[in-house]
């Protein structure tokens, strides 16, 4: 049911404490494993969404939510698709919303899992065009995980592998700072790489692990056919054994007193110059 608002109706009786409840499940890691399903929030992402093949369940709104022609169209096609719409009160939205200020429209997701554990199955669902690869090794830090996906979109990237100690894909951080990207990508989560860069390996792909203090400076490598960047944690950086398996060690040099870059920062840049050599390429 859809209304404009203006209606004088109980709008907790519409969604019922019990699925209440159980969307509020969804703002923790735990509820979010158990239910299989997270939030989006916001206008910007719920239309990125409703552009992916990911299946949205449920769209909540409040009084907050401004109903300009914008609004309206987001609403028409959030309807055509055959997605309910529940009006919340400001109070409820705000009890899910994960931000200071919300806008007043949250979204519920059903998760897409890309990948069991195993190299087996990645050897399966990894696309046969796939050449550009991302791998992150133990990033934990949520922004900086959202913002390398946001990034490894804007660049080409085919697909992401994430390591089994990565943060959480469907943290609410890591979700924002991803801008929708989330949606565009095939991403492998709970990968060992230990197991799987030797499956790329033979499947062709040259590995590139970025280190802060080893290797060539990322501008003066070839970047050419099947490639794949690994980018490390932001205390540990990668993994030794990890490292042990790579091609080539590839660093940013740095000009003035910073000893180093955030993962995020050091994973844009050569991600870019990765991509504008593959271009030059073909």
């Amino acid at each position: 049911m859809l209304t404009n608002g203006k209606n004088q109706l109980n709008y907790l009786d519409m969604l019922s404490k019990n699925r209440l409840e159980k969307l509020l499940k969804l703002k923790t890691r735990k509820g979010r494993k158990e239910e299989k399903r997270f939030l989006v929030e916001g206008k910007r992402f719920l239309k990125e969404a409703l552009e992916s093949n990911w299946e949205m369940e449920l769209v909540l709104f409040s009084e907050i939510f401004k109903r300009t022609p914008e609004e309206e169209s987001l609403f028409n096609k959030i309807k055509n698709k055959g997605i309910d719409i529940i009006p919340v009160k400001n109070q409820i939205m705000k009890s899910l919303s994960d931000t200071v200020t919300p806008q007043g429209i949250i979204g519920v997701m059903k998760k897409k899992e890309f990948i069991s554990q195993d190299a087996f199955a990645l050897k399966k669902t990894l696309a046969k065009d796939t050449d550009f690869v991302l791998a992150l090794d133990s990033v934990q830090d949520p922004g900086n995980l959202g913002t390398l996906l946001r990034t490894a979109d804007a660049a080409g990237v085919d697909s992401v592998l994430l390591s089994e100690d990565t943060a959480e894909l469907y943290n609410p951080k890591v979700l924002r700072s991803t801008m929708g990207s989330i949606f565009h990508l095939p991403i492998f989560k709970d990968v060992n790489l230990k197991n799987t860069i030797p499956l790329l390996k033979r499947r062709g792909f040259k590995i590139f692990a970025s280190e802060v203090k080893e290797g060539k400076f990322y501008d003066q490598l070839d970047y050419s056919g099947k490639v794949c960047l690994i980018i490390g944690s932001e205390a540990t950086g990668i993994d030794k054994k990890v490292v042990e398996l790579s091609d080539e060690k590839v660093r940013i040099p740095i000009y003035g007193k910073a000893e180093s870059l955030n993962a995020s920062v050091a994973g844009g840049i050569i991600l870019f110059e990765m991509a504008r050599k593959r271009r030059l390429n073909k």
